[in-house]
């Protein structure tokens, strides 16, 4: 046990006390046991699908999410505003434990549940839901399709915001933001190909619905999923969109380079998300690429490129103790012409 940890006793009471009667209230108890994967990268947008899914389910669903269970942890302020990666895993684990427990408490007590999350291992999701499968529940899963230059953007905005309002910020770094994005393609490979969960759905960003199909439909129900997620997580923005997306990143751009105490994760993340709108989304505004507008973006957006770059380099000390050579010249006794 680590600073910050806490002891399983407090974990169980906080879970019996706390946890539980909130996410599974009694008024809630009845229906078609159904259990809902709900998979995406972070910040594509899995909490708007949240409150559609339960009016689908008529309430019966309990929402669990591993990003909400750490705010239940009694020093959650203290950990998450240090934002200190021993204070992360402390809250990880906590959050961890109480995700397995609130599984186990929705199988065994036949509560219906929808368990959001990026699952990085398809193997680990889909073993999940074949056990609901087998204790009677009806299994479903839901992926919410985004870009990668969109989620990207909403989780460093998201994580700059929290650190401007000195709120608890949530770190994501690039890593783990396109393990979860290649992981939707893996989970939805796994489930076209096994058919192993009764209904498969995919959403874009906007909760539209791009592909849905139960397991009764056909011989090869799921076949066509992966291509469908591929093409939604590809597709182009409006020019609305991008224009709002260019104005975002330059605002949160604007806001970092005004702070010294950022993870370098974040100017690492901005550095990348300068190059995606030269290489992608600029070409998607659709004007003319010679036109004011356009060149004043792309040089705006170069200019930021070019001070984050500058940014990341280690500041060059001098040091004292060396000699100092001093160029010689007529005045110092040196060579002349």
């Amino acid at each position: 046990m680590t600073d910050g940890d806490i002891t399983e006793d407090q974990h169980r009471e906080i879970l019996r006390r706390d946890i539980l009667p909130l996410l599974f209230p009694q008024d809630t108890i009845g229906g078609a046991r159904a259990f809902v994967l709900l998979s995406g990268q972070p910040g594509a947008g899995r909490s708007r699908a949240i409150a559609p899914l339960l009016a689908e389910h008529g309430g019966a669903l309990a929402a669990v999410s591993g990003d909400e269970l750490p705010a239940f942890h009694p020093a959650f302020r203290e950990l998450s505003t240090a934002r200190s990666a021993d204070g992360a895993r402390v809250l990880a684990r906590a959050s961890a434990g109480w995700v397995r427990d609130c599984i186990r408490y929705a199988r065994e007590n036949h509560r219906s549940l929808l368990l959001e999350g990026t699952f990085h291992d398809s193997a680990v999701a889909t073993a999940i839901a074949d056990r609901f499968a087998a204790a009677g529940f009806e299994t479903r899963l839901v992926v919410v399709a985004s870009r990668r230059a969109e989620s990207l953007l909403t989780v460093v905005s998201r994580y700059l915001r929290e650190v401007q309002a000195d709120s608890p910020a949530r770190y994501t770094s690039r890593e783990a933001h396109d393990r979860g994005f290649d992981a939707t393609r893996t989970l939805v490979a796994a489930v076209e190909d096994g058919a192993l969960v009764n209904r498969l759905t995919i959403l874009d960003r906007d909760g539209d619905m791009v592909f849905d199909a139960r397991g009764s439909d056909r011989d090869d129900p799921f076949r066509g999923a992966s291509i469908a997620l591929a093409a939604a997580q590809s597709a182009p923005m409006s020019r609305f969109a991008a224009t709002q997306w260019l104005s975002e990143l330059h605002h949160v751009t604007q806001f970092a380079r005004s702070r010294r105490d950022l993870p370098r994760g974040v100017t690492e993340l901005l550095v990348d998300l300068h190059e995606t709108s030269l290489r992608e989304v600029i070409p998607e505004l659709r004007i003319p690429a010679d036109g004011k507008f356009a060149t004043a973006m792309e040089q705006k957006t170069v200019a930021n490129l070019v001070a984050l770059r500058r940014s990341m380099q280690p500041a060059q000390q001098t040091d004292a103790a060396a000699p100092v050579i001093v160029p010689g010249g007529p005045e110092r006794g040196g060579p002349s012409r």
